[in-house]
């Protein structure tokens, strides 16, 4: 049980250190829990409670910062918890069997993401809301939050390349506003998990402080430095862990 409590405070602090900056770090705690034996609904739903302090703690931090877009958040928020809420209501119907597959797809397709757009986000280049970038934001906000609810690993950085590519942003505000919106859908698909009974406190509370930790740390690495230091270290965890679930699914 030791042995358990230490990984989950490990992984919790490398993920909330990798969450702030450059998104995934569900990428790291949710084989985490599911290598403590748990079934995989429990993990989602212990995930989800860890999830949510560190997205707590670093959308706070991108807040002083003032690296934050209100009049695009203002309207991908609401569409964000609720798509997350749906998400999280959907997979809860779906077999347990199956659960796992679609959480390694999810990991593999984040990572190659991760590995594929290296390159956005050196300057700002947002030209301002139009008709059109309200309704992108609209049906990009309910589609990752359904995501969130639904699987969750590598939510943020989905979000992170949805600010750079479709809106334009430099990294600090891709990352300041898509923690945002990550903290929303962790916190709409905790409460429906939470409802369900499907959240395990013992293991999600260390491991969500152990994130907090981390998303300080890392968040305020991303305001000064960027992420050119935790980027490799992200892509290397994510390769290791596509193939530790890899080997354990087949």
């Amino acid at each position: 049980m030791v042995l358990v409590f230490l990984a989950l405070i490990f992984g919790g602090f490398i993920a909330g250190l990798f969450d702030s900056v450059v998104g995934g770090g569900g990428v790291i705690t949710l084989p985490t829990l599911l290598w403590t034996g748990m079934p995989p609904y429990f993990a989602l739903g212990t995930n989800k409670l860890a999830g949510t302090f560190a997205s707590s703690t670093s959308s706070f931090t991108y807040l002083r910062s003032q690296n934050l877009y209100f009049p695009l958040l203002r309207w991908m928020i609401p569409f964000t918890f609720i798509g997350a809420l749906i998400g999280a209501n959907t997979v809860l119907q779906v077999n347990e069997t199956y659960l796992k597959l679609i959480i390694f797809i999810a990991i593999v397709l984040i990572t190659t993401i991760t590995l594929w757009k290296r390159h956005l986000g050196a300057s700002n280049t947002f030209r301002g809301l139009t008709g059109k970038r309200i309704v992108l934001a609209i049906v990009v906000a309910f589609g990752l939050g359904f995501y969130d609810g639904f699987v969750g690993p590598g939510t943020g950085s989905f979000l992170l390349f949805a600010f750079l590519s479709l809106f334009r942003f430099d990294f600090l505000s891709a990352a300041g506003n898509g923690r945002v919106l990550n903290f929303t859908s962790n916190v709409a698909a905790l409460l429906l998990f939470a409802t369900r009974g499907k959240v395990m406190y013992m293991f999600g509370l260390p491991m969500g402080f152990a994130m907090m930790l981390g998303a300080r740390v890392g968040s305020r690495m991303a305001i000064k430095r960027g992420a050119r230091l935790i980027r490799p270290l992200f892509i290397a965890a994510a390769v290791v862990l596509s193939i530790k679930m890899a080997v354990s699914i087949f």
